[in-house]
């Protein structure tokens, strides 16, 4: 192997590990769920999740399955437990999954 070619897959190695090093171990997620969630996404947070030490603009894992596709009659009552388990005011989850909070988040922002 040449050198150059040992040097490229070296310095890959190290990147992916630091990459690695960022990825949350836990994943916001509703405090009842027992099991793995099946349906996860990754994304930079826009606002720190002290509770979970990530801070702002580092990886956040979010259990959609818990998140999304909720009744509109049991979305306020599911946020609002979440946030309270992750030390977060329900806007902050609506911030962290990039959609526009409702009219009763803006209102619970504690």
């Amino acid at each position: 192997m040449s050198l150059r070619a040992l040097l490229l897959l070296v310095a890959c190695t190290l990147a992916s590990s630091a990459v690695w090093a960022e990825v949350p171990e836990e994943c916001i997620q509703a405090p009842e769920r027992q099991t793995y969630c099946p349906h996860t996404l990754y994304r930079v947070a826009r606002v720190a999740v002290p509770s979970l030490a990530i801070n702002q603009g580092s990886m956040v894992c979010l259990c959609l399955s818990d998140l999304t596709d909720l009744p509109v009659s049991r979305q306020q009552v599911a946020f609002t437990s979440i946030a309270r388990e992750y030390a977060l005011p329900p806007q902050a989850l609506f911030q962290l999954l990039e959609i526009p909070a409702p009219d009763w988040a803006a209102e619970n922002n504690q």
